[in-house]
């Protein structure tokens, strides 16, 4: 099985070539090349999650062999259980946004080529086990998405895609520093470029010279990847860039950069900055908290202040990756599988709103709530659109953390998680919980209710394509509310590992 991974990464290429190689005009078996790759894709997913040993916190499914050899540089592949969850949402994601996407005309090939290439490379992130190999997957994926924006996104998409691509090439400058010290650091070595031979503090003692001063290399070093990732989530202040690539990019795009993208910078947390640097974590974890509470917050109100459903639905996830800062920032295990969890439910909620706010976009061809001219947008859809509206009602509960729905046993982990060390920060996130219903139940009840506007009386309700792709959303969202053990029986040893790791460092 150990080239199973090598199947899961490869394939969408393969697809992506397979699509590059049908004629243009032929539109119908490009999108179906496309379906079939995400499908297989899908499928081997399963297959990794019902081979996986849930009992030990190892790498499984490992495959080595030399890339760079002179230099030390392995393509080295391997899943953990925080790996696993992540693996199967980008799967599932891509395969729905393939289906999601049978609207678009627009240079389909482009498109559909560029969305296997992003799919590969965001499996390329996840089962890097080296750090040149990470490093290459985390800046590669910038191409796809900055295309994918910029060509077939919305008014303003050169703007977003540029603002997008500055604001990850800047942290992800930060981080190869952080990956170059490491690599002398550690002596220059057969295993400098791997990461797990970084991980378990060894960096505690070590120093740094610089401008004459001599400083902490772990702290230093910890502070230039908690900025490469903190730009990918996004932390406040660093979550400018997201509101404006969200609102622009196309529905899947949206759907890939909120439900898979945003968890890469967590991701690199669970991975890399935490292990690796145990003690400056735990030093800094207060301030990791009292950024993710600013998120939820700060998020939160910024959505209660849109009119644009879709820029609504955008700051929500800055809300909501805050609850996944508070998360990792409580070092205990409820924490931490709070946290964990926490990102693949928002994978799957999040992606239901923008895949909603896309069917309705396209009946509409707008997104506001309440028009610029202060005219309704919106109005009486519950009457017209009834199989739509209780898909909604789903998907918006889910985010809004409804028990018996997915968003709220993640979200009470992780107040279960960081009550005892961060009080006073668990008090004043619950604050955001409430923000969050008050926003999307406004959103719903200007939408939804009151009499049909006349401009939504000729709207469709959702076809059997659209009914399609929203079921397995609907079925996780519910089915994980109701029995989470799959995800947390999966994940529990590996976040066992990292947290009793960081125990140690604590005082």
């Amino acid at each position: 099985m150990s080239g199973i991974l090598n199947w899961v990464l490869w394939l969408p290429i393969i697809g992506m070539v397979g699509v590059l190689l049908t004629p243009k005009e032929n539109e119908k078996a490009i999108k179906l090349v496309t379906l079939v790759t995400t499908a297989i894709t899908l499928l081997l997913t399963i297959v990794l999650y019902l081979k996986f040993d849930t009992n030990t916190p190892d790498m499984q499914f490992v495959f080595k062999i030399p890339w760079i050899a002179q230099f030390n540089i392995n393509y080295s592949l391997g899943i953990d259980g925080i790996t696993l969850p992540m693996t199967f949402l980008n799967a599932l994601l891509f395969f729905i946004c393939t289906l999601s996407s049978w609207t678009v005309h627009k240079s389909p090939k482009g498109y559909f080529a560029l969305l296997l290439m992003l799919q590969s490379t965001v499996f390329g992130v996840f089962f890097s086990l080296d750090f040149f190999l990470f490093y290459v997957y985390w800046e590669v994926m910038l191409l796809p998405m900055f295309f994918l924006i910029g060509i077939w996104g919305g008014e303003n998409r050169e703007y977003a895609a540029i603002k997008f691509f500055l604001y990850t090439f800047f942290g992800s400058i930060f981080m190869l520093v952080g990956i170059i010290a490491l690599y002398y650091a550690s002596g220059a070595g057969p295993e400098s470029f791997n990461i797990l031979a970084h991980q378990g503090g060894k960096f505690v003692n070590e120093t740094l010279t610089i401008f004459g001063h001599t400083i902490s290399f772990e702290k230093t070093m910890f502070w230039f990847m908690f900025l490469g990732f903190a730009i990918k989530v996004p932390v406040f202040p660093f979550h400018t860039w997201l509101p404006h690539a969200h609102v622009q990019a196309p529905t899947a795009v949206s759907v890939i950069l909120a439900g898979v993208l945003l968890k890469m910078g967590t991701y690199g947390f669970l991975r890399i900055a935490f292990p690796i640097f145990p003690a400056a974590a735990v030093e800094y974890s207060t301030i990791i908290a009292v950024l993710g509470l600013i998120s939820v917050i700060y998020g939160a109100f910024c959505a209660m202040a849109q009119d644009d459903v879709k820029k609504l639905v955008a700051y929500s996830s800055v809300s909501h990756m805050g609850f996944v800062m508070l998360g990792l920032s409580a070092m205990t295990v409820q924490g931490m599988n709070g946290a964990v969890l926490q990102m693949f439910n928002h994978g799957t909620s999040t992606a239901m709103m923008f895949l909603l706010i896309g069917i309705l976009y396209e009946r509409s061809h707008h997104r506001w709530i309440v028009k610029p001219d202060g005219s309704k947008g919106f109005g009486g859809l519950y009457t017209k659109l009834p199989k739509y509206s209780v898909v909604f009602i789903i998907g918006m509960f889910a985010s809004l953390g409804l028990p018996g729905l997915s968003g709220f046993i993640s979200e009470a982990l992780i107040f279960l998680g960081i009550y005892q060390r961060f009080t006073t920060i668990t008090v004043i996130a619950v604050v955001g919980l409430l923000i969050g219903a008050a926003y999307l139940l406004w959103m719903f009840k200007r939408m939804f209710f009151g009499e049909v506007n006349p401009e939504c009386e000729e709207y469709e309700d959702m076809d059997n394509r659209e009914v399609f792709y929203m079921l397995p959303l609907c079925a996780c969202v519910i089915f994980f509310g109701i029995f989470p053990a799959p995800l947390l029986n999966v994940m529990k040893a590996s976040v066992g590992q990292l947290v009793d790791l960081l125990a140690k460092f604590q005082v």
